[in-house]
């Protein structure tokens, strides 16, 4: 017994020195594969100069990058997510490892020799472990090596899902005190033409009716500018509940003002080269192709499992009280039934399946990413336009203001003149707001900000 075990024993040995020594080499060609290109380095500084303008053109608009990253990452949704790529590399280092287990059994049993009238005491010992053929063992490794990708890549697209949901909030917010903003600017103008319209009226300038609809109209934008304080409250409770901690601007970005000389950012790459820049980088599509090409791993390591692994041991026994001694070497293999292979080619249809939805996925998003630039030129101009438009119908409603306290128009065309002046200076805003949430979308989701992955 002792000197099958030691045999064992150092065959085991001499197994796992062959496989440490192959170990160490795969590590020294992957440092080797690793090394950087001058191509590589030049695409990587030329990412970088990209990225750190697309932030210098967003920062007036964005909170400060810092702040995000540490309301990212003490989020529950990172977390838990961090929790579940420490599972995604448990599971990984689990393939790699194998199913196969040692087994030791044991029996004891006493023989009763009827003829000599006595019994007989009898042992026996084994241990045996299933053996990992046909080249499985390596497609166990590069399965655990596709499975630590995923867990990896999707790590990464929480913390850009998580991104680009604070950047919703952020937006949201900013829209909201947009509104109010814009209600207590208009609040204001009605509460000093109601104001006047009383003084005009005790001196007799203007009749009851006037009076009576400078009221209304203060009345209307009073419960205009309730409801746009409520907006703002609830998107402001919204954000510091979900990032506490980030501080929330009390006034708008000074660039989006009427005033402003400076014009919004523009997008100076084509659509083409984003586009594919864009499909290279997205979470959502890498996770679907390494999902893919983990499936067609494990539809080849499926058909190898065609070929039941063998089972290998050693055992010793004792026989008539120890008068005997036996020792041995075990070999069983299972013959394969259909359903192996009814299993590996169902693995193959779902790895096909994942390879035609990553191409539709590849059509889809690209065609998303499309309809962003679109919209983004688009609004752009639109939002110059309207910014235009508002600074003209501001100018007018002022002039409107001065010509009725000269006695001059009506206060009717007064209070239009102003009301559109108001809806052309929330519309302005609103329309800038939206082309720089669009413009940092884009952004974001090529990487050139909020860059967290780890």
């Amino acid at each position: 017994m002792k000197h099958v075990v030691k045999s064992y024993v150092l065959t085991s040995v001499v197994a796992c020195t062959c496989v440490l020594a192959l170990g160490a080499a795969q590590a020294q060609q992957f440092t080797h594969s690793t090394t950087a290109s001058p191509s590589a380095a030049a695409s990587a500084t030329l990412g970088s100069t990209s990225a750190s303008t697309a932030l210098s053109q967003l920062v007036p608009y964005l909170p400060a990058e810092a702040a995000v990253k540490d309301a990212l990452l003490s989020s529950p949704l990172m977390q838990a997510a961090r929790s579940k790529k420490e599972a995604g590399t448990a599971r990984a280092k689990g393939i790699d490892s194998g199913t196969a287990e040692f087994t030791l059994r044991s029996t004891s049993q006493r023989r009763r020799d009827v003829a000599a009238g006595t019994q007989l005491h009898e042992s026996m010992v084994s241990i045996e472990r299933p053996v990992r053929f046909w080249g499985k063992r390596g497609m166990d490794a590069d399965l655990a090596t596709q499975t630590q990708a995923f867990a990896d890549i999707e790590y990464a697209d929480a913390m850009h899902e998580g991104a680009r949901e604070l950047m919703r909030f952020w937006f949201a917010y900013l829209r909201a005190l947009a509104d109010q903003k814009n209600a207590v600017t208009t609040f204001d103008l009605a509460a000093k033409m109601q104001r006047l319209t009383q003084s005009q009226l005790k001196q007799g300038e203007i009749s009851q009716l006037d009076a009576e609809l400078a009221n209304a109209e203060l009345e209307r934008i009073t419960a205009a500018r309730s409801v746009a304080d409520a907006q703002l409250a609830s998107s402001a409770s919204a954000f510091t509940r979900r990032y506490a901690g980030m501080v929330l601007p009390t006034h708008m970005p000074a660039s989006l003002r009427l005033d402003a000389s400076t014009s919004l950012p523009a997008l100076t790459e084509t659509m083409a080269a984003m586009r594919q820049e864009f499909l290279d980088k997205n979470h959502e599509l890498n996770m679907m192709r390494v999902d893919a090409q983990r499936l067609r791993l494990a539809a080849d390591r499926a058909s190898r499992d065609r070929f039941p692994d063998p089972t290998l041991g050693v055992f010793s026994g004792r026989e008539r009280a120890g008068a005997e001694t036996i020792s041995g070497v075990m070999f069983s293999m299972p013959f394969p039934s259909a359903s192996r292979f009814h299993h590996a080619t169902a693995l193959v249809a779902d790895a096909q399946t994942a390879s035609d939805n990553v191409r539709l996925a590849e059509q889809q998003l690209g065609a998303m990413f499309d309809s962003m630039w679109i919209q983004f030129q688009h609004k752009r101009t639109a939002a110059d336009n309207l910014k235009s438009a508002a600074q003209r119908q501001a100018l007018a409603a002022e002039k409107s203001v001065k010509a009725y306290t000269l006695g001059e128009g009506s206060l009717s065309d007064v209070l239009l003149i102003a009301r559109m002046a108001s809806d052309n200076l929330n519309a302005a805003e609103r329309m800038q707001l939206e082309v720089v949430e669009l413009l940092a979308l884009i952004r974001l989701d090529l990487h050139q900000i909020w860059d967290f992955d780890e």
